[in-house]
């Protein structure tokens, strides 16, 4: 074993040596297992350094071009704020290496091939020096060290290059290197992907530096007190955009809207050291209708052309938006207009319009309508229709929501849920003795709850129910004899039936009857009969047809201003479901439909005349919904199918309708007129909402079509299907409540067509 001594002397000589020098070259750990990390990110903000947070829209906005642009001129000035970002760089034990570190910024700078020469990739850094690892890395608990944006962002480039390199992920990376001779070799290094921290991906950190692409075929139209602008997503990295924003000017270069306070989604170089570089303003024509009477514009100067925040007028928060609204402008005052694109790290590409967009007044349906002498009326609360604006349990209900509800954030969510959604229904009760006693019923439940909370409190409305619990309890005995006592007279009943129903069956099967889906052979169908008309129980129809409302012919005018301001026709879905009560010849049952009818148009400009054919269109758009429901009584003559198997099915059906309507505008608002049919300021307004009762009528032929496949007809019986075909109908309503000019005329006389299922 001696000789073996000097060997193992040997050794651990050159291991210590090796120590006192550096580790093998490329390794990411020191010795003692000792690494350097890079920490505690930290940006300028205002005069001093902050630490955001990973996800945050400060930390997004600082790794952009235009920090990048205000590092360019502060390449070696320690002093410098803007564009400087820092790490605190420590090691995590005592290494035992009293060496420098070297720090470099680009890729693969651990290859010293990639450190100088032609294929340098990699930029040393100029930043505080490090001359000893284990004294200014760990002993003092680490040395916070700041880097240049600039110089990291074109680390991989030629140093001859003088303009920020423009990327959607710069994929450069801060290393720290440990070498004895840095030239040739290299023992130690560690890096962290620039403006990153590990662990963290490029969404939610890391350097983006391109500018995201504008849209095409940029429009602009002048509203009612509004301008609407347009345009087509771009097609190439249409995801890097994340909003929109528009900025106003008046011709004499002020912010046409100074008193609205918007946040710039953007960051420009200029506001933040006054530099040049970002995207220049792209010129793009106006699209407006009015575009003969605008004036022709230079490119924007001063502050607008620096894209003042003051001057914001307008976002939409996605960047797959087609158009953006700005609202609270003067009709007849010429705006100046940009519009710009922007990503998530506050980069942006802009576009000015080259002539001024003017807003102009416009007519929607509603205030057309009412300026035509209609005295349709809508929009009222429900519960105030429906009990009366003066009623004590009107009062009562009020307090409620004032005192009670309006105490609570909850109590305020649940006021504000009502008044969207049941409190518009106001208008459908309205003028209607009938439907106020529905309403009054369906909602008396409710109401002797908030009535019972208001008056007891919450808690005292869960003790009384608590109470009732119990007394239900003690009654429970009771209640148990009662069933057990019904119910053995329920089963003397059933088990009759039973035998009666069991005993036609059998009757009727002994017949010869023997349905065409239960025959072996397909093929020999024809002389069978159908399922049985008892064995119909629902039957569900999906019908379209064209449809327009008896609007105009509610004024005597045609075209009046529905055709005027949706032309043409609109094909209007209905779903059909009826209930077969009975089928001793034929089907008789009752059902319900509901359907529903859409309509979106340019609104008429102000100056637009009724007779002008066609009306001049502004560019704000309004909207006319229509839901038609109804409850109807129906026949089906289905004896020819059933006896004789020839497949036609006349039917009719009649019953009471209710169609709820609405008229909207761009913004999701309701639409609003004057009631005397001016559009004068303070006048008595309407709500275009509203509900029309009326009758509604119709007579169709359906054809049972299963009988032409054999093999389908047997698989929709399998399934609980016993017929399927095809239907026609003339159809006629007459909704007007009942003939009163209130209420809006929204029938029709028709044609419709669709498919049936019976079951």
């Amino acid at each position: 074993m001696t000789r073996f001594v000097p060997v193992t002397v040997l050794v651990m000589l050159l291991a210590g040596s090796r120590v006192a020098s550096a580790q093998v070259a490329g390794t990411d750990t020191l010795p003692n297992s000792a690494q350097i990390v890079f920490e505690h990110r930290k940006i300028v903000s205002g005069t001093s350094f902050t630490e955001p947070n990973s996800n945050s829209t400060e930390l997004l906005h600082y790794f952009n071009l235009a920090h990048c642009n205000c590092a360019k001129a502060n390449v070696g000035n320690t002093a410098a704020k803007q564009g400087i970002f820092s790490y605190l760089v420590r090691e995590t034990a005592m290494s035992m290496l009293h060496v420098p570190v070297h720090f470099f910024a680009g890729t693969s700078c651990e290859d010293s091939t990639h450190r100088g020469g032609p294929t340098a990739t990699c930029t040393p850094l100029q930043t505080s020096s490090i001359n000893d690892l284990d004294t200014q890395l760990n002993t003092s608990g680490g040395t916070t060290l700041a880097f240049n944006l600039f110089q990291v962002v074109n680390a991989n480039l030629p140093a001859t290059t003088t303009e920020c390199q423009q990327l959607d992920n710069v994929g450069n990376s801060i290393y720290a290197l440990v070498g004895t001779k840095m030239e040739t070799s290299l023992d130690y290094f560690a890096a962290v992907t620039a403006g990153g921290l590990k662990g963290e991906t490029g969404t939610v950190s890391g350097i983006d530096t391109r500018p995201p692409p504008l849209p095409t075929d940029i429009r602009a139209d002048g509203g009612d007190q509004a301008i609407h602008l347009a345009w087509t997503a771009p097609i190439a990295n249409n995801t890097d955009v994340a909003y929109y924003q528009a900025l106003c000017a008046n011709l004499d270069g002020t912010p046409a809207l100074s008193s609205k306070s918007n946040d710039p989604q953007y960051v420009t170089s200029a506001s933040l050291c006054g530099a040049t570089g970002d995207p220049a303003l792209m010129p793009t024509p106006v699209g407006s209708s009015q575009a003969d009477v605008e004036t022709p514009l230079t490119a924007p100067t001063g502050d607008f052309a620096t894209l003042d925040p003051r001057y914001i007028c307008g976002q939409v928060n996605t960047g797959t938006s087609t158009s953006l609204d700005i609202a609270g402008l003067e009709n007849g005052t010429p705006y100046r207009v940009i519009l710009v694109s922007v990503d998530l790290h506050g980069n942006y590409t802009g576009a000015y319009f080259t002539s001024t967009v003017t807003p102009v007044p416009s007519t929607d349906f509603w205030e057309d309508l009412h300026g035509r002498g209609s005295k349709t009326e809508g929009g009222l609360c429900l519960l105030a229709e429906t009990y009366g604006d003066d009623s004590g349990l009107t009062g009562a209900l009020r307090a409620f929501r004032d005192d009670t509800l309006g105490g609570s954030r909850l109590g305020r969510w649940l006021t504000r849920a009502y008044y969207a959604t049941l409190g518009q229904l106001g208008g459908v009760v309205h003028g209607s003795i009938a439907l106020r006693i529905v309403a009054g019923i369906l909602l008396a439940p409710a109401v002797v709850f908030a009535l019972l909370w208001h008056w007891l409190t919450l808690p005292g409305v869960l003790g009384l129910v608590a109470a009732a619990w119990w007394l239900l309890r003690r009654r429970r005995p009771l209640l148990a004899w009662g069933r057990r006592a019904l119910g053995a007279r329920a089963v003397r009943v059933a088990a009759a039936v039973a035998v009666v129903t069991l005993g036609a069956g059998r009757a009727h099967a002994g017949g010869g009857y023997q349905p065409y889906w239960e025959d072996s052979d397909p093929t020999t169908h024809d002389d069978q009969r159908a399922p049985g008309p008892e064995d119909v129980r629902w039957h569900v129809g999906i019908r379209v047809g064209p449809y327009v409302p008896d609007i105009d012919k509610q004024l005597g005018m045609d075209p009046g201003p529905y055709k005027q301001m949706f032309p043409g026709t609109y094909v209007m879905p209905m779903l059909d479901v009826d209930r077969v009560l009975w089928s001793g010849f034929g089907q008789l049952g009752v059902g319900v439909s509901v359907g529903y009818l859409g309509r979106k148009a340019r609104a008429f400009t102000l100056n637009s005349k009724p007779t002008d054919d066609p009306r001049a269109r502004g560019a704000d758009v309004n909207k006319f919904r229509l839901i038609p429901t109804a409850v109807t009584a129906v026949y089906r003559f289905t004896w020819l199918d059933d006896e004789y198997g020839i497949p036609v099915v006349p039917y009719a059906r009649a019953g009471l309708s209710y169609y709820v309507w609405w008229v909207s505008l761009a913004n999701g608002k309701f639409a609003e007129a004057c009631t005397d049919g001016t559009m004068t300021a303070g006048c008595t307004t309407t709500k275009g909402l509203g509900g029309s009762l009326g009758v509604q009528g119709s007579i169709g032929l359906a054809i049972r079509a299963e009988r032409i496949d054999a093999s389908a007809a047997m698989s929709m019986r399998q399934s609980g299907i016993q017929h399927a075909g095809i239907y026609g109908e003339l159809s006629a309503a007459s909704v007007s409540g009942f003939g009163s000019d209130k209420k809006l005329s929204v029938g029709d006389r028709t044609w419709f067509a669709g498919v049936e299922f019976e079951f």
